[in-house]
């Protein structure tokens, strides 16, 4: 029984994308349609020679079309429908860059139709290195019966292991939810499970092996690893061989640091003496830490390129590749600086990175880590351990294939403070008041802040408040930090209580304010009643007031009446207005008045009206 040393698992793009397909027609003659004006696509990237590869010639590429990897039930490779080249050849100086454009959509063979919601026929292609055996500048496909005339060298999907690379073209558009859209695209696949549409600019590694299985993208029979016998003169089963090198471990770019860590190992044995280079770069050996270790002040030449070659040599063995550098992204969500209560949770948001299959997410403070989280999203909420003082949010975007982790890492200072304090020293405060109106009849909830934030008694602007983890911006029309927050019917609103948080130049002042008690307000009398009478009010206790407000005007801000009490009733004992005056009626608590953090009042409020007529 013939049995291939790697075999292809399902390769559907069911499987990746939720697609699935009718079975294709069985294919036609191989043809190249003539080339467009333009190319509709280009792919480019890095083709890196493995240490060990002899090349009988120049290097080329070529694009080939596999019905089958759109059929939902396929495990097997078939012949390509269609096999497009690139008339330049690559010879020399590896690793070498590359592009290759794509001027024709893939030929009709190529296509299928589409089902589960997709719309229209879609195929899969897989883009080869190749050595022109032949040198008729084509890549040429093996009869069953027969032998390889030219030989595939590379390919952007190489027996599933990440990270892998296919183009899928597509003659109809998609839902947005899909990610891909009418003509090319390009599906990165991180691992048998997951995969994602990346932009067509996405640097593709192909790595150059002298592996005669690879033919198998140019057999004309369809087979697998359970074949009786292998096909187009593919190599049978082989034992392991023994004494080959490993390379594991991975890189950690920061900003335009780089900092290498990697293990050798020949047969599952340390080895302590190879020859390691990262790009141009030689890491050296480090007996403490059993690693090769390398560090860039200015890594930029190295990574700009999206990929990075890694190579060990020991004697006669060698082992290279290609991996992906996940490409720079910056954080969305928090801005600096932010402060939290001990424990509290922390939001985090970041921009997608280009390369980057998982994202980790990490806040630290030291050695110790108070909360962590691995996700695919550009966004989450980590509850932290309860933990004062200062701290950072760490957000790798991590590419991982074949045990070589590369990781792109942004960090964000933040600090955990305890609330009702000022940083010791400090001459922070803050004087306002946040409002809350009770929810109307269509369950709306909204709420104001305003804070008039001194430094030793003088009003700044350059502080950063925010109120709940919400930001409030300075308004130079007011004079003061202001926001309002609406929350619509059904919505969870603020809350009853909620912290105002100040930070300016490394020092935090925190205060809680908690909204008194609601209340029922019952306005007596007739809505409208003439000029100069009276208006009176009795209203329920609100709990934990210890005053209540109340404005007369024309708008809710402006008042042309105004009063204050402690009693539950008050009137106004003659208006003399003709018009409609609306009420804002507060509950005022003052739980967060300090001499030291400045003076907030805090409003519980309801508003009503009443017109009075000539």
């Amino acid at each position: 029984m013939f049995a291939a040393r790697r075999g292809f698992r399902s390769l559907s793009l069911l499987a990746l994308l939720s697609l699935s397909a009718c079975e294709p027609t069985e294919p036609g003659p191989i043809q190249t349609p003539p080339p467009a004006k333009a190319p509709e696509a280009r792919l480019e990237g890095e083709l890196m020679l493995t240490p060990g590869t002899e090349l009988g010639g120049p290097v080329r590429l070529a694009l080939a079309w596999y019905p089958t990897l759109l059929a939902g039930d396929s495990g097997t490779m078939t012949r390509p429908a269609g096999i497009v080249t690139e008339d330049i050849a690559y010879s020399g100086g590896f690793p070498a860059r590359y592009t290759f454009d794509v001027k024709h959509a893939p030929p009709a063979e190529a296509l299928v139709q589409l089902g589960d919601g997709m719309q229209g026929k879609g195929a899969v292609g897989i883009l080869l290195a190749y050595n022109d055996g032949n040198g008729n500048a084509a890549l040429d496909t093996i009869p069953a019966d027969g032998t390889p005339v030219d030989h595939v060298l590379g390919a952007s999907l190489v027996w599933t292991r990440p990270p892998a690379f296919m183009v899928v073209y597509l003659d109809s558009a998609q839902a947005p939810a899909t990610g891909l859209k009418q003509g090319f695209n390009l599906v990165r696949i991180s691992d048998n499970l997951t995969s994602d549409v990346v932009p067509l600019t996405t640097p593709i590694p192909l790595a150059l092996h002298d592996d005669p299985l690879l033919d198998a993208f140019v057999c004309e029979a369809a087979w697998d690893d359970t074949a009786e016998q292998a096909p187009c003169g593919l190599p049978g089963h082989e034992e392991p061989v023994e004494g080959v090198l490993s390379l594991t471990g991975g890189a950690v770019i920061d900003g335009n640091r780089l900092d290498v860590s990697l293990a050798v190992h020949r047969d599952e044995e340390a080895v302590t003496d190879a020859e390691v280079t990262v790009g141009d770069f030689v890491a050296t050996y480090d007996a403490a830490r059993g690693r090769y270790t390398l560090h860039l002040d200015d890594a930029s030449a190295v990574v700009e390129s999206g990929l990075v070659t890694l190579v060990a040599r020991q004697g006669d063995a060698a082992v290279g590749r290609t991996v992906v550098v996940p490409s720079d992204f910056r954080v969305t969500w928090p801005t600096t600086p932010a402060s939290y209560s001990p424990g509290a949770e922390v939001q985090a948001a970041w921009s997608k990175s280009q390369g980057a299959s998982d994202y980790s997410v990490r806040v630290v403070a030291g050695d110790q880590v108070l909360a962590s989280e691995l996700t695919q999203k550009q966004s989450l909420k980590l509850a932290t351990e309860s933990y004062a003082g200062a701290a950072v949010l760490r957000i790798e975007a991590v590419d991982a294939s074949d045990g070589l982790v590369m990781r792109r890492v942004r960090e964000v200072p933040i600090a955990f403070t305890p609330c009702d304090t000022v940083t010791d020293g400090s001459g922070l405060t803050a004087d306002g008041y946040f409002l809350q109106y009770v929810r109307n009849i269509f369950g709306e909830e909204s709420s104001e802040v305003f804070a008039d934030v001194k430094d030793d008694g003088v009003s700044v602007t350059d502080a950063r408040v925010t109120l709940s983890g919400w930001d409030v911006p300075y308004v130079r029309e007011v004079g003061g930090f202001q926001n309002g927050f609406v929350t619509l019917g059904g919505g969870v609103g603020l809350g009853d209580t909620v912290e105002l948080r100040v930070m300016r130049q490394g020092e935090v002042l925190c205060r809680t304010l908690t909204l008194p008690g609601d209340f029922a307000l019952d306005l007596k009398g007739a809505s409208s009643r003439p000029s100069g009478s009276p208006l009176s009010m009795n209203w329920t206790r609100s709990e934990g007031a210890v005053q209540y407000e109340l404005w007369l005007g024309k708008t809710f801000h402006e008042p042309i009446y105004s009063a204050s009490t402690n009693e539950l009733e008050y009137t106004f004992e003659q208006i003399d207005y003709v018009g409609e005056l609306n009420l804002r009626f507060s509950a005022v608590a003052h739980p967060a008045h300090n001499d030291t953090l400045g003076w907030m009042d805090v409003k519980r409020t309801r508003l009503g009206g009443a017109t009075f007529t000539e």
